[in-house]
């Protein structure tokens, strides 16, 4: 039985374009798996190669034929590239969207078992996760976990981290923990306009992958410091509540 909330949640980098186990292949894309403690398990995104996607997790010892949903965060062939191949394994499996593809994706995934539910606005998924809805275009993952807050995940973040994280917060009234994912910012500008506004937020955990330029993350960490995680291909991030703590993956970041 799933619980509102989740009692802990394990982050995994199963697909980018950064190394962090140099054993496993990159992508220009972007797939992370989350699963919740006695809970639910959602891929979201698939980057843009099924080979690499499958290859990364039967190295990384995880099965994504056992699936209880794949979260795309949008129709760009980084993100969702890998998801036809995907769907040969996994069967019949909710696919969690913010828009429809074109007539021809949505033909082949459905002829692969998919079943598409867009979310035009912040909805539940499975108990524990979310969407922060359509925000144009794209719409990212919460997860909230009992005790910490809500951890964020982000494909390329294109409306702004700040409007995700915004979002998130007022859709369910709990402040944000953790963002993770693409930030779409590429300057030390833009990386410290960024990480000011994430430390007025709160944020504990910051972790910057795919689109986010090395600039960008000296700027990011230039403000927050050893709030900023190293990311890449084979990263876990454990985050659960445990005398005010959380259980973190930690790194430098280039």
């Amino acid at each position: 039985m799933y619980t509102s909330s989740l009692r802990a949640i394990t982050i995994k980098v199963l697909l980018d374009n950064e190394p962090f186990l140099p054993s496993l292949r990159l992508d220009w894309g972007l797939s992370i798996l989350v699963e919740g403690r006695g809970g639910p398990r959602l891929l979201m995104d698939t980057g843009s190669s099924a080979s690499r996607l499958l290859g990364n997790a039967e190295e990384l010892g995880v099965d994504l034929a056992d699936l209880d949903g794949i979260f795309i965060s949008h129709w760009h062939g980084d993100h969702c590239g890998g998801l036809p191949g995907l769907l040969d394994i996994t069967g019949s499996i909710d696919v969690f969207v913010p828009r429809e593809p074109g007539w021809l994706m949505k033909r082949e995934l459905r002829g692969k078992g998919a079943r598409l539910v867009v979310l035009r606005e912040p909805a539940r998924l499975v108990d524990g996760f979310y969407s922060t809805g359509d925000l144009g275009g794209e719409h990212s993952l919460i997860a909230d976990v009992e005790g910490l807050g809500l951890a964020v995940l982000t494909g390329c973040s294109h409306p702004g981290p700040d409007l995700v994280v915004r979002t998130a917060s007022s859709y369910l009234r709990k402040p944000v923990h953790a963002l993770i994912g693409g930030f779409h910012i590429s300057s030390y500008y833009e990386g410290r306009k960024l990480g000011t506004f994430l430390a007025q937020q709160g944020l504990k955990v910051v972790c910057p992958c795919h689109c986010t330029g090395s600039s960008a993350k000296r700027g990011l960490r230039d403000v927050l410091g050893d709030v900023v995680l190293q990311c890449g291909v084979g990263m876990e991030l454990k985050l659960e509540a445990r005398g005010g703590a959380s259980k973190q993956a930690r790194g430098p970041v280039g």
